[in-house]
C-alpha cells in the first residue's frame, strides 16, 4: 500500500505539458462467480463487444481481465500512464451480479490501496424511491464522495422521473454534504435511444438488454441457467427487467437544474441528440462528458468531430470533460488523440481549431473545478475563449 500521494503524472506531446483528469471510470467485477445467471453473464459479453469496437487497439484486452478490474490494471493507466486522476463511478447492478458489480465498497478500497489517485461518487437509483435515498447525505459525508451517478431506471414501464420533490430534496441535501456534482446518461448501463445521435457507436437494437423479446438476445437453454443446473452459487431470484429506452426526459432535467443552481449536472454526450444537449447550453449548471463521442472520432469521424464542434459552440471549452470509460476504452489513445485533434479541412471554417487553453481545460482543469481536484504546483491554465460560429476561436 502507498503510503502518501505519489508525484502528478505530467503527459507531454508537441512541448506541451498536460495533467489529465479522467472523469469516467469504472472499476467493476463481472467474472463468472459474480453473475447471478445468464442475463449477468450477456451483460459482461455485451460489454466486451463494446469495448473490442471502441478500443480500436491493435490487441484487445483479454477477456478474462476485462471481467474483473485489478488494482494492477488500473495502476497502469492512473498514476503510471496518461491519466493523474480519476472519478470512479459505481453502478450496483445488484439483480444481475451477486456482490454487484462496481459497488461503492469496492472503490473506497482502491482509493486507500492507491491514494490520492481517485474521486469517489455514490449512485442514487431513482426507480426505488425516497426509502431507496435514505441515509446517502451521511455516506456523501463519510466517503468523502464529491458526485453522484443517477442510474437509469430499469423498470419497463417508463423513464426515470426527476421531477420528484423528494430527488430535488435529495439532491441539495447531498450538495450540502459535498456531493455538488450529478452525472446523467453515463456509464455502463446508460442505454442509447431512439433519437441518440448519428455517431454514436452503440446504436438502438443492438442487443444489450435482458428483454426476451430482444431480437439480439441469446437463446439460452434451460439447463444454463445456474439453478436449474444445481449450482451452489447464490442466485437472485429477481428476473432482470429491461431499460427503458431513454435515461431521463429533457424537460425535467431543465427543471431540476433551474431549481438546483449550486448542483453542477454532468451529461454523456450521447444520452440526447446533440441539436437537444446543445439547448441544454443555457443552462450555467449543466456540464458534457465526452466518453462516447472521443472514443466515436475513430469509428465516425465526420459526425463525431461536426458533433464536438457544435458542443463546443455551445457550452465552451470550459464545460466540456475528459473522459475514457476504461475499461472499454484505454484512455492512453483518447488522451493523444484530443491533445492533438484538428477539425477536418471542410469544418474548419466553421469551427476553427482548438487553442491550448481549451485543450488543458478539456483534458483536466474542467473536471479539477468540479470535483475540487488541486492541481499540481506549476500547472497554469489559461482562459479559455468562448467559441462563436465562424469565429474560428
Amino acid at each position: 500500500m502507498r503510503s502518501a500521494r505519489e508525484e502528478a503524472v505530467v503527459f507531454t506531446i508537441a512541448s506541451e505539458r498536460y495533467v489529465v483528469v479522467d472523469a469516467q471510470v469504472h472499476a467493476w467485477d463481472g467474472s463468472p462467480h459474480n453473475q447471478a445467471g445468464p442475463c449477468g453473464e450477456q451483460f459482461v459479453a455485451d460489454l466486451y463487444r463494446r469495448h473490442r469496437v471502441l478500443d480500436r487497439a491493435p490487441r484487445p484486452v483479454p477477456a478474462d481481465e476485462f471481467e474483473r478490474v485489478t488494482e494492477a490494471g488500473l495502476a497502469e493507466v492512473i498514476g503510471a500512464g496518461h491519466v493523474d486522476r480519476a472519478v470512479l463511478q459505481p453502478v450496483a447492478l445488484d439483480e444481475l451480479f451477486v456482490l454487484g458489480f462496481s459497488p461503492e465498497t469496492w472503490h473506497a478500497e482502491l482509493a486507500e490501496q492507491m491514494p490520492g489517485r481517485f474521486v469517489l461518487t455514490g449512485e442514487l437509483d431513482p426507480a426505488r424511491g425516497q426509502a431507496g435515498a435514505r441515509g446517502l447525505a451521511a455516506r456523501v459525508r463519510r466517503g468523502d464522495l464529491r458526485g453522484l451517478h443517477l442510474t437509469p431506471s430499469r423498470r419497463p414501464d417508463g423513464w426515470v422521473t426527476l421531477s420528484e420533490p423528494w430527488l430535488r430534496r435529495v439532491l441539495a441535501r447531498c450538495e450540502q454534504s459535498g456531493a455538488g456534482v450529478v452525472h446523467l446518461g453515463i456509464g455502463p448501463t446508460a442505454r442509447r435511444g431512439d433519437g441518440c445521435p448519428d455517431w454514436a457507436a452503440d446504436r438502438p437494437g443492438s442487443g444489450s438488454g435482458c428483454d426476451p423479446s430482444d431480437p439480439g438476445r441469446p437463446r439460452w437453454p434451460q439447463w444454463a441457467d445456474p439453478v436449474r443446473a444445481g449450482s451452489a452459487l447464490p442466485v437472485r431470484t429477481r428476473v432482470a427487467r429491461p431499460r427503458p429506452r431513454s435515461g431521463f426526459a429533457a424537460g425535467e432535467l431543465r427543471e431540476l437544474a433551474r431549481a438546483l443552481p449550486r448542483v453542477q449536472f454532468v451529461l454523456g454526450a450521447a444520452c440526447l441528440p446533440t441539436a437537444q444537449l446543445c439547448r441544454l447550453a443555457r443552462l450555467p449548471n449543466v456540464h458534457v462528458l465526452l466518453t462516447d463521442l472521443l472514443a466515436a472520432l475513430r469509428v465516425r469521424p465526420a459526425e463525431a468531430a461536426r458533433a464536438l464542434g457544435e458542443l463546443l459552440v455551445a457550452f465552451g471549452g470550459h464545460r466540456l470533460l475528459f473522459g475514457s470509460g476504461y475499461p472499454l476504452v484505454r484512455p492512453g489513445r483518447l488522451v493523444e488523440e484530443l491533445a492533438t485533434f484538428r477539425f477536418p479541412p471542410e469544418l474548419q471554417a466553421e469551427f476553427g481549431e482548438l487553442d491550448p487553453a481549451t485543450r488543458h481545460a478539456i483534458l483536466g482543469g474542467n473536471a479539477a473545478r468540479l470535483y475540487r481536484i488541486p492541481l499540481p504546483a506549476g500547472t497554469a491554465l489559461g482562459d479559455v475563449r468562448l467559441r462563436r460560429p465562424g469565429a474560428g476561436s
